[in-house]
C-alpha cells in the first residue's frame, strides 16, 4: 500500500483566477488512480491561497467538508499566524477531526521559533498532531527559518513529531540530516527530491539520499507528492526511484506508507 503526505488542494475558483495547475479533491483522486497510491494526506491552503468569501468559511473547515467522505484522504490544517487565538485555532482543527498541521515559514513569514509559532507547537504536542514543515530555500529570509531552528523545536517539544519537507533542499541537507540525527521525533520528508530540473532547489543526489538512509534509518523517511506542482509523471519517477533504494522491502514499504500510518497512530 502506498500511503503518500503532502498534497496541496485548493478551491476551483482560486484555480481559475490564480491559474493554478489543477489542485482538486477530485484531480488528487485521478492522480493517485495512475499512480497506484492507495492514501494520501491533503493540506489546506494557506490563506493567500484560499477564497473565504466564496466559501463562506474557513479554510480547515471547508478541507473537512470536502474529505467527509473521503476515507483514502487524511487533512491536515493550517493556522493563520495573522490572526489571534492561536491555540484555539489548533483546537478546532483537531475538533473537526483533522489530523495534523502543514507549515510553510516562508510563505507564512513566520519565524520559526517566534513564541508565537511555540504557543502552537506546544498545543500541538498537547493533541498529538503531526506538524509537516516546508523546508529549504524558499526565497524569504533564511534566517527566520534556518534549518538549525528546527533543532530547537524538537529540543523544547520533545513530544512533538514533525516531518522536515524537502529534507532541507540542496542547499541545507546537511543541516537538515544534523536535526535528523540529534532528534529521534524528526521525520524526513522525500518529496520533490528526485527533479533536478524543475524542483532543483530541493533535489537530492543519490549519495545524499544514501546517507540519509546510513545516519537516520529509512523508518524515519516518508514519501510526499507535492501535488499538483508534481503530475503523475514525476510522482511515479519518485515512487520507482524510492522501489530502486538497496534497502529491504520492509523498509521500502514504510518509506512509501508505512511509516506514515505509524506516525498518525494507525499501526
Amino acid at each position: 500500500m502506498i500511503f503518500a503526505n503532502h498534497a496541496h488542494i485548493y478551491q476551483q475558483e482560486v484555480i481559475d483566477r490564480e491559474k493554478l495547475p489543477g489542485g482538486t479533491i477530485d484531480g488528487l483522486k485521478r492522480t493517485m488512480e495512475l499512480c497506484g497510491i492507495d492514501r494520501a494526506v491533503a493540506f489546506a491552503p494557506l490563506p493567500p491561497d484560499y477564497d473565504r468569501d466564496a466559501a463562506g468559511m474557513h479554510q480547515n473547515e471547508w478541507l473537512a467538508r470536502q474529505l467527509e467522505h473521503e476515507p483514502d484522504i487524511v487533512g491536515f490544517g493550517v493556522i493563520d499566524f495573522s490572526r489571534g487565538g492561536l491555540r484555539k485555532q489548533v483546537d478546532q482543527l483537531w475538533q473537526l477531526g483533522l489530523k495534523g498541521i502543514k507549515i510553510h515559514p516562508a510563505e507564512q513569514k513566520l519565524k520559526i521559533d517566534s513564541p508565537e509559532a511555540f504557543e502552537v507547537y506546544s498545543r500541538a504536542e498537547e493533541l498529538g498532531l503531526i506538524l509537516s514543515f516546508h523546508t529549504g530555500v524558499h526565497w524569504h529570509r533564511i534566517a527566520d527559518y534556518n534549518m538549525l531552528l528546527y533543532d530547537e523545536v524538537a529540543f523544547h517539544f520533545p513530544k512533538l513529531r514533525f516531518t522536515m519537507e524537502h529534507v532541507g533542499g540542496y542547499s541545507f541537507f546537511t543541516e537538515a540530516l544534523g536535526v535528523l540525527v540529534n532528534s529521534g521525533n524528526t521525520y524526513a520528508g522525500i518529496t520533490s527530491v528526485f527533479d533536478r530540473e524543475v524542483n532543483k532547489f530541493w533535489y537530492l543526489s543519490d549519495e545524499k539520499i544514501n546517507d540519509l538512509l546510513w545516519m537516520v534509518g529509512a523508518q524515519r523517511c516518508v514519501f510526499g507528492l507535492d501535488f499538483p506542482w508534481n503530475g503523475p509523471d514525476k510522482i511515479n519517477h519518485a515512487i520507482n526511484k524510492i522501489r530502486s533504494l538497496d534497502i529491504s522491502q520492509k523498509e521500502i514499504d514504510g518509506i512509501l506508507g508505512g511509516n506514515l500510518a505509524r506516525l498518525l497512530g494507525e499501526s
